[in-house]
């Protein structure tokens, strides 16, 4: 364990250890302190060293030069122990007796947990003259002091034993506390490693340009406290886009919360998002925090934001200008610092245009835009994804991983995907289901609609007549579909289609195909 991993403070924290420096000060007045593997004591604040119980310890820290010599004694006794694993008994310039025991992690020293402020029964003449000694030498003004030496705690062998066992118990709840917190540490580890793997930007599926534009956009915003709306069609995504971003995010650490706004009515969304008090409406029955509470310092990801009512989008936009809402039936205004990430397939400036989505709102939630490409723009990763999903059900079936045939595969990469990822991932568990014990897959077990879709992909091609102007109504029509795929992009289908640009411009002004209008 690392010696900066030691938190020394908590010790005064745990129940079992003030308890157990209780009862040794009420017993024995022996003061308990912890110094680390250096002999620095730990976790004391200034002015109050060693919480001396006696007014001759007490005298002897308020003094600079008294305590720097029982420094130095707590220091030896630490290295000392460094070279031992039982507890050591010693005795300090002043005359006291000190006794440490170290506290070991995997065999590694870390520290001890030290008493003194007592002299042993079979010494106890020699250790007061001492003390008595050092006070009149120290000290010549106290002569007070002299007459508390009589009173100083004696301890016999049994009651040193007795001391040892407790604390032993004391060095014995550290280890157990630094048991928990590195197990708790492992797990967070642990979590934190497979959270990111799971929604790490590098395991979306993709190495299509969309996807890199989007990896890249990702990788810029998820630090941010911005506002995210992402948008795209059902099926692209977008709930993973939003758990990628918190997980890779400083927030990484707090709740990530999720809340799908189409699935409530207003009243219902109303008190999930901002809570209720107990009695504010039928069935209200005990007091409930909202997501917004619940997902303070964390992230909140609000599904389907498209389908809010007006009202409930003037109370949005109040939590994301003023981050303060009202529970249901409430009067206390309460405040929460939430990442919102919003997403919907709704067009929503064409819904602020018609007065469906308010315009402020709208913009609130716009800080930062992610469309999600479909499927169907970015084709090139289909083979990935279809080889993602055979690995996922060779996995959860225990079964050996299927293989899609050339055939097969080609329709579905001639296969549009309205249903976009999810689409994809449905009908390869399909095919894997229909296959039986079978790893080939065919295309006999393809959905009709796919098969259909990839017979009629270009229907008014001729199949008979003129090979040469079969081949060129072909090609203007893969031609005329890729631009549009592409949004006119001409140098990124030329490379989808495996020639170069000049070509590609040269075949666009044969066919007549230079986009027109705005």
């Amino acid at each position: 364990m690392n010696q900066e991993a030691v938190r020394w403070e908590d010790f005064e924290k745990i129940h079992v250890i003030r308890k157990l420096k209780e009862i040794i000060g009420k017993w024995w007045q022996v003061q308990i302190n912890f110094t680390d593997r250096k002999g620095f004591l730990r976790n004391v604040p200034d002015g109050r060293f060693f919480n001396p119980l006696n007014p001759i310890c007490q005298a002897i820290v308020a003094d600079d030069k008294g305590f720097s010599k029982r420094l130095a004694t707590a220091r030896q006794t630490t290295v000392d122990s460094m070279s031992s694993k039982t507890t050591r008994v010693t005795r300090d310039p002043s005359g006291f007796s000190v006794i440490s025991v170290p506290i070991h992690v995997n065999n590694e020293f870390l520290g001890t947990v030290f008493g003194d402020g007592f002299v042993v029964a079979d010494s106890a003449a020699e250790q007061k003259a001492l003390i008595r000694s050092y006070l009149e030498r120290d000290f010549p003004q106290r002569s007070d002091l002299l007459a508390e030496v009589e009173n100083l705690p004696v301890l016999s062998e049994k009651e040193l034993r007795y001391l040892t066992e407790l604390i032993t118990l004391v060095v014995d709840e550290i280890l157990v506390m630094h048991k928990f917190l590195d197990d708790e540490k492992s797990r967070v580890s642990e979590l934190s490693k497979e959270l990111g793997v799971r929604y790490g930007f590098d395991r979306m599926i993709g190495k299509s340009l969309p996807m890199q534009e989007l990896y890249r956009l990702l990788e810029r915003i998820c630090d941010s406290d911005a506002t995210v709306l992402i948008q795209g069609s059902n099926g692209t995504g977008k709930e993973l886009i939003a758990k990628a971003l918190h997980y890779n995010s400083k927030r990484k650490s707090k709740k990530f919360l999720v809340v799908n706004c189409g699935a409530f009515n207003e009243n219902l969304l109303e008190s999930e998002l901002f809570g209720h008090i107990k009695g504010s409406f039928t069935g209200a029955v005990k007091d409930k925090k909202g997501l917004f509470e619940a997902a303070d310092g964390g992230t909140l990801f609000l599904d389907e934001i498209g389908d809010t009512s007006m009202q409930m989008q003037v109370k949005l936009l109040r939590v994301l200008q003023e981050g303060t809402f009202t529970p249901v039936g409430s009067t206390e205004v309460k405040k929460s610092s939430v990442r919102v990430l919003a997403a919907t397939n709704k067009p929503l400036v064409e819904m602020v245009k018609s007065g469906e989505f308010r315009e402020d709102l709208y913009y609130r939630l716009n800080v930062i835009n992610v469309t999600v490409p479909m499927l169907k723009d970015r084709k090139e990763d289909i083979v990935l994804l279809a080889d993602h999903f055979l690995e996922k059900f060779a996995k959860n079936s225990g079964t050996p991983k299927k293989k899609i045939s050339k055939s097969c595969l080609e329709k579905l990469m001639d296969h549009d995907w309205p249903g976009n990822v999810r689409e994809l991932e449905n009908e390869v568990e399909r095919l894997c289901v229909l296959a039986g014990d079978s790893l080939d897959l065919n295309d006999d077990f393809l959905s009709p609609r796919i098969k259909e879709n990839a017979n009629k992909k270009y229907p008014g091609l001729r199949v008979n007549g003129n090979l040469k102007d079969s081949l060129e109504s072909l090609e203007k029509q893969m031609i005329l579909d890729g631009l549009e795929r592409t949004g006119w992009n001409k140098s990124r289908l030329a490379k989808e289609l495996g020639i170069s640009r000049a070509g590609l411009i040269t075949k666009v002004n044969k066919y007549g195909l230079e986009k027109r209008g705005g």
